[in-house]
């Protein structure tokens, strides 16, 4: 008769490899929620001028300073309308002699926006929450409590801690 008799495991370099990758993704983790950590606490304040482009002129009553707006996919707080003004919206327009007239819209208002935003500014620009990127001449799809618009980009002054 045959016994049964267990082979010993031997540790060979795809055990180490397999250790080595569970520890990485531990450190990379543990990285991961202290530099969240330290984001946070080193947030920045930037005043981020938008402009709403052909806004029905009787929407603008929606706009409420002091309202939060948010990213229209993800829900993610954007910041807080300090201030607006609105002018008459124009639409350029083509002659067939190539020269360009702007003609104004009946209904309609170009908005110009003051928005507060917390975030962090990196070399690479302002990250609004620490992770989203806004820069000069981004198109956001925002929404707040009383409106859902497309923002342009127009100006970032970030005024620090």
């Amino acid at each position: 008769m045959k016994t049964n008799t267990q082979k010993k495991h031997r540790f060979n370099i795809i055990d180490f490899a397999l250790i080595l990758t569970v520890l990485a993704c531990i450190v990379g983790i543990a990285l991961r929620y202290s530099l969240r950590e330290n984001v946070i606490a080193s947030n920045s304040k930037a005043t981020v001028t938008v402009m709403v482009r052909g806004l029905l002129e009787d929407n603008v009553v929606h706009m409420i300073e002091g309202d939060e707006y948010y990213y229209q996919r993800s829900g993610d707080k954007i910041g807080t309308l300090k201030s607006f003004e609105t002018k008459p919206a124009t639409i350029r327009n083509f002659r067939h002699d190539g020269t360009i007239v702007e003609t104004a819209y009946l209904d309609r208002v170009d908005v110009l926006c003051e928005i507060e935003v917390e975030g962090l500014n990196t070399e690479d620009g302002f990250m609004v929450g620490g992770s989203d990127y806004i820069g000069v001449g981004s198109d956001i799809l925002v929404r707040s409590v009383n409106l859902e618009t497309e923002w342009l980009v127009v100006d970032i002054e970030v005024s620090g801690s």
